[in-house]
Formats: C-alpha cells, structure tokens, sequence
C-alpha cells in the first residue's frame, strides 16, 4: 500500500529505507537538541534546532492561551495562585477604612494569638472591580487603612501589559511610606511615595526577586539578570540609590568566582566539554542553562552585627536557588566568607536574625511539604523552626518570611496564595488570602508580607491621600 506515491510506483525498499532515514534524522536531531540544551549552546543552528523542537510547545501554548481567554480564566493569568486543594471554609473580609473597595481580602483567625503590629500584603488583589498587583497596609486591628498600586507607568524595557500580567517580584517599604519594588515580566525597579506617585524608574536591566534596603535607607541591594551570553556574568548584585534610582554598584558572579580562586561553589553546574580532543588546562567547561538563579540579597543590619562574628556590617546574604546555596560575600572585597550547601532545596529568602542565626524560606520543591529553617553560622547546624506537615505548606516556588519581634514567623507561601502568620507557640494565629473569584475559588497570589512593630510606624506619615 506504500508503493504509489503521486501516482507514481517505488520499490518497497525506497519506502523502508526513506522511513528509516527519517528516523534516523529524528534521532540525530533529538540528540543535537538536548546536547544544545545541556551545554547552553548559544549558536545560531542550536538557537534554530531548539526554535524547531519547541513549536509543539509554544502551539500547545497558544491553544491554552484560547481556553483562558473564552472560559474567562484569561484576567487572571499571572496573579492567579495554585487552586486551593482545601476548603476555604471560617474567612472573614477584612474591614477598610479606604475609599477604594478592596474586595476579597480575607483573614481567618487559628488558635494562636497575633502580635499586635502593622502588616503589608503584596500580590494580586481586587481593588474596585479590578484585578491589580498592589500593596494593602493593615493597622495592628486588622484593618486595611492604606494601599499602593503598583501597576507599570513611566519607561521601560518591556511592552506595556495589563496589571494581572505583572506581580512583584521583590518589595520594600521604606520609613517614610515609600516603596521600591520591581515585578516579574517587566524589565524595571521603581520607587513610589506614599500617595503612590511615581518618584524614579530604573530601567537599566532585568531585576528580579529581591529589594533589601539597608538599615540607613540610602540604598537598597537586588539582583538582575540579562540571560544573554556568559551567565555569570550577566548574572548581577545591584546597589541602587533610593534617592534618585542611580546604579551605584554592580558585582557580577564572574567577579565574585575570580575573587575567591580557591573557593568553587558557583562553579557546580558547569559541564566538561563533550569529547575534548587535548588535555586543555584552560577550558573549564560551559555553564548548564540558569546556573545560578539567584533569588535573595539581604545587607547585614550594623544593628545586629556585633551577634555574627564571622562577619561585618553590611556584608551580602545571597541565594542561589538552582545549587541550594547560600552564602555571604563582602561586596568591597567580593570574598566569600561563608556558605551552606544542601541544608536547603531550591530555598528562597534567606534573613539575619537578631539571634545571630540565618532563617531560610525551605521550599523543598517536589518533597510535599516546606519548611522555616534556621542554620547557625558557626556550626552550620539546622533547625527546622516551621514544619509544613503541621500546617499544610507547600510552596513549589517563590514565597518569603520575616520573624516576628517577640517571637513567630509572618510567611507568603508563595504559589498557594496565603499569607500565615505563626504565634510564638508555633500555633497558627492568622491566615490571609485574595479571593479574586469565588467560582473554583480563585486565589490571588500574595507574594510578599511585612511586619512592623505597633510602636515602629506612625500612619500619619501616610496621610496625604490615597492615590
């Protein structure tokens, strides 16, 4: 039956043999593909034969992309978190003194008893009507009595998008109500006041996941990454100024691997070339795709120096997802002082304490549940302070933690939308979420969480009206 082929006779044998060049090719081409892949090759034909081998994917893409859009789920896109897997049964809306509706912002109260102090919410809300990435202040009665919307305005590097195809991607609120924050998928970092105006727009390269103010707030430390040629050294600290957005420093992890010769914990995810044909000394290998994937940069507080004696004031905390790193680097004279391997997996956040301990946001992706850890610099000796099976947390991906003075935890669970805050008898107190759809329901993610002291912020400082 395969010998007529446009109304013309082959031999059966042409046919086999046409059949198994092609899956010989098929072969071949797979293999080119992965070994592209597996070496980060940059060249134009593997730049071709990846393009190829993804068109099954990008079309599955935008079939998907269609559904979204006719069953109405499209809105929604990037602030949507993981459907909830449990009943979303005791939740209250929080009351507002805003003039704004903000709607579906619910809190359930656990057994433990909340710390009385102000608190910020990040991530997807529903704020008259509208789906928007914006931040809600809540006072120390749980009430919200401000918000920031964060929306894109101004220059920058990205195409404009809707809100919801936007979430912050790394947020600080500064003393005197400002905020710098960037958000994942646009290209920029920016500084808002308190009434939401813009104050500066830095534009210069991809920032992503972390915003850490120093304790003087004159700079705040984050990370940026261009994804273009060598990564470790497109891979970037930033120090920017929060006066006017001005870079003033950057360390790429180039920079920091020749510093610290002796030292290759940034060097684990490269490969040996394939095949080498000469004993070359001098080739070290290429970088597998997202070597790095640096996701937290935390400047040690002088305030609580004198507790890590292994280190000095303002010394750089860092995370690097894709190796369960963290280390600590002195941005002066870029040696690496301290590091953990393993104690974390695919981790995010890691924080100073004033215990002289570090706490790290455990994802532990693909091990069913995560964890709060604290690790002991001196001894590198792990505490697990939070254990996920107690409270069903499981963040995948993303999610960050801050102590509570006095004792307890507030934690952004990343993709699972909820914000839980942890009573100092390890108790849950509060749990927040974005009901963005009550269909499903569908969450909103919430990204972020801060808590500040009753005693450390005055909301005066934020009456110049709500933008």
């Amino acid at each position: 039956m395969f010998d007529r082929i446009l109304g013309r006779s082959f031999p059966a044998w042409v046919v086999v043999a046409l059949a198994l060049l092609f899956a010989l090719g098929t072969v071949a081409f797979g293999w080119y593909v992965k070994r592209s892949l597996y070496l980060s090759d940059s060249s134009a034909p593997a730049r071709a034969a990846l393009a190829v081998a993804s068109f099954p994917t990008m079309a599955k893409e935008v079939f998907l992309d269609i559904r979204e859009t006719f069953r109405g789920e499209k809105p929604f896109h990037y602030v949507r978190a993981a459907a909830p897997k449990r009943e979303l049964s005791g939740l209250s809306p929080l009351p507002s003194q805003l003039d704004v509706a903000v709607e579906g912002l619910m809190v359930r109260r656990g057994s433990g008893l909340p710390a009385r102090g102000w608190r910020v919410l990040v991530g997807g809300l529903k704020i008259d009507g509208s789906i928007e990435d914006a931040a809600v202040l809540l006072s120390p009665d749980l009430e919200i009595v401000h918000h920031w919307l964060l929306a894109e305005e101004g220059p920058t590097n990205a195409e404009p998008g809707p809100p919801t195809a936007n979430l912050t991607h790394g947020f600080t609120m500064l003393r005197d109500g400002s905020v710098v924050f960037n958000l994942y998928g646009e290209k920029a970092l920016r500084r808002k006041d308190s009434c939401g105006r813009t104050m500066w727009t830095n534009t210069a390269g991809n920032y992503h996941h972390s915003v850490a103010a120093d304790e003087a707030e004159t700079t705040v430390w984050t990370l940026r990454e261009d994804r273009t040629g060598d990564p470790a050294e497109s891979s970037k600290l930033v120090q920017v100024s929060i006066a006017d957005g001005r870079i003033e420093r950057e360390i790429s992890i180039k920079e920091i691997v020749a510093a610290n010769p002796s030292i290759d914990i940034l060097e684990l995810r490269r490969v040996h070339e394939e095949a080498p044909t000469t004993n070359d000394s001098g080739r070290p290998g290429e970088w597998l795709k997202d070597p790095f994937h640096l996701n937290d940069i935390n400047p040690l507080p002088r305030s609580i120096a004198d507790k890590f004696p292994m280190f000095s004031a303002d010394d750089l905390l860092v995370s690097a997802r894709e190796t369960n790193l963290i280390f600590v680097v002195n941005p002066n004279t870029l040696a690496i002082k301290w590091w953990s391997i393993g104690a974390s997996i695919r981790q995010h956040d890691p924080d100073w304490l004033p215990s002289g301990r570090v706490s790290v946001f455990n994802n532990r992706m693909t091990r069913g549940y995560s964890e709060i850890i604290e690790i002991d610099p001196a001894t590198k000796a792990k505490t697990v302070t939070v254990d996920g099976r107690a409270i069903d947390f499981y963040a995948r991906g993303g999610g960050n933690h801050s102590v509570i003075p006095g004792g307890g935890w507030i934690i952004a669970r990343g993709w699972q939308g909820t914000v839980t805050e942890i009573s100092d008898d390890g108790s849950i107190a509060l749990e927040f979420y974005s009901v963005l759809d009550d269909n499903g329901p569908i969450l909103g993610k919430l990204s972020e969480a801060l808590f500040l002291p009753e005693e450390s912020f005055d909301l005066a400082t934020l009456q110049c009206g709500n933008p």
